[in-house]
């Protein structure tokens, strides 16, 4: 296959075509013709071996795949044998069509052939459950579920033994059978957005080759604690509470519990929420030192900035790029006036700092501007992004920057500030 694939000379331009077909063999039926195939020989694509083929159908949706089988007798069963399942339930009447179908699809192929998964689901999810165990014994790589609405949690059955194998998981709504440790040794990509995660003590996860990590979640109340991972993981955390739960002790700790898993990692994003919590929060825990961390991209609440971030530089002290993106709420209770007390990347380390801010009233903008510019001793660029409504009146990009002309405590660094003006949406 391998050889096939260099004697290719576009395997995109194939997948294209493939495409092509399948659209042209749709808008047929939305006419209600009859559907004609070529009847004056195979073409290229068909000469191909099957497994070519079916990798070449792996990068279409199922429902394409299946498509195909129209083509040409050469194509009619193909799609049986694709090892990529890619099912959305809004393409069957019923979610009991939806669920004999995936069971037909696996009983075509061999227990060891299936290496993707991809349910998008909504509704009555349960009836869901028996066959998602029948594709987990598969031994599969990449898993995703996504419950579209998240009315009902649908539940995934992980096991040690169905976890050795996964490379990709992507859960979005959906409940985590009981366990108190897992080990997924293969695992690259985890994707988390509001899993219920088992059991009221600590989950264990063991992910040594873990490269990406997403965990999202509006009402986190688990004890998480990953044992390995890469030493290049890129984490996106965005965590926060119940409001009727923030009060209680123990469920504050989660979310330091949390962070301590990442004290060594080099690339993260955090969520404005979970910096709120993290400020509530400060005089109760400290926030862990993120000692390996170069690259910060984080999202705030422009009223609380000024005394969120310096809590959080204080926390990276090797820190070197930092991206803040940051959106108005209708709240200024916070005090205005940043913190005196310099953090240490600050005076040794940062280099580039990216914002993203409206035009505010008070000005916060500007005055995090000269927070940088007068304190960061190695800045050596500094650019601000000003979203501004359609309509609304501003200073000129030049005479903004011509209020920070004044001397920078970094001599080389270079200020930049670009408008958006924001289109209304349709």
């Amino acid at each position: 296959m391998d050889n096939d694939l260099m004697r290719l000379p576009d395997l995109k331009k194939s997948i294209r075509t493939v495409k092509s077909r399948f659209r042209l063999l749709q808008l047929q039926e939305a006419r209600g013709e009859r559907v004609v195939c070529d009847s004056r020989g195979e073409d290229r694509i068909s000469l191909l071996p099957e497994p070519l083929l079916c990798h070449i159908l792996s990068f279409l949706t199922t429902e394409e795949a299946v498509w195909t089988s129209v083509l040409s007798s050469r194509w009619r069963n193909l799609w049986k044998w694709v090892p990529v399942l890619d099912v959305d339930n809004f393409d069957f009447p019923k979610s009991k069509a939806c669920v004999g179908f995936i069971n037909k699809f696996l009983s075509f192929q061999s227990e060891f052939y299936l290496r993707e998964f991809k349910l998008l689901t909504e509704g009555e999810v349960s009836i869901y459950e028996p066959c998602l165990v029948r594709v987990l014994k598969r031994k599969i790589q990449h898993f995703q579920v996504d419950n579209h609405f998240g009315l009902q949690s649908i539940k995934i059955p992980l096991n040690q033994s169905v976890c050795k194998n996964l490379v990709c998981l992507k859960l979005y709504f959906t409940r985590l059978t009981e366990f108190e440790s897992l080990s997924l040794p293969c695992l690259k990509i985890m994707y988390l957005k509001r899993v219920k995660l088992p059991r009221d003590v600590v989950v264990e996860i063991d992910t040594p080759r873990l490269e990406y990590l997403t965990l999202i979640d509006y009402s986190f109340k688990r004890f998480f604690k990953i044992i390995s991972m890469s030493d290049s993981v890129k984490v996106d955390i965005g965590v926060d509470f119940e409001v009727m739960m923030a009060h209680k002790l123990s469920q504050r700790n989660v979310i330091y519990t949390l962070l301590s898993n990442f004290t060594a990692v080099e690339v993260m994003t955090i969520s404005r929420e979970t910096l709120q919590l993290i400020y509530c929060f400060q005089h109760i825990n400290p926030l862990p030192k993120f000692r390996d961390l170069t690259r910060l991209r984080s999202s705030m609440f422009v009223h609380a900035s000024l005394v969120v971030l310096p809590i959080v530089l204080e926390s990276c002290p090797n820190l070197k790029h930092l991206n803040l993106v940051m959106t108005c709420l209708n709240d200024y209770s916070l005090e205005t006036k940043l913190s005196t007390v310099l953090s240490f990347c600050l005076v040794s380390s940062l280099e580039s700092v990216e914002m993203e801010s409206p035009i505010t009233e008070k000005e916060t903008e500007k005055k995090l501007v000269r927070y940088f510019l007068d304190n960061a001793t190695s800045l050596k660029k500094l650019v601000l992004r000003l979203y501004l409504s359609q309509g609304e009146k501003h200073e000129s990009d030049d005479h903004f920057k011509s209020l920070f002309d004044s001397p920078r405590r970094s001599s080389v660094c270079k200020f930049e500030v670009i408008t958006v003006v924001q289109t209304a949406k349709v």
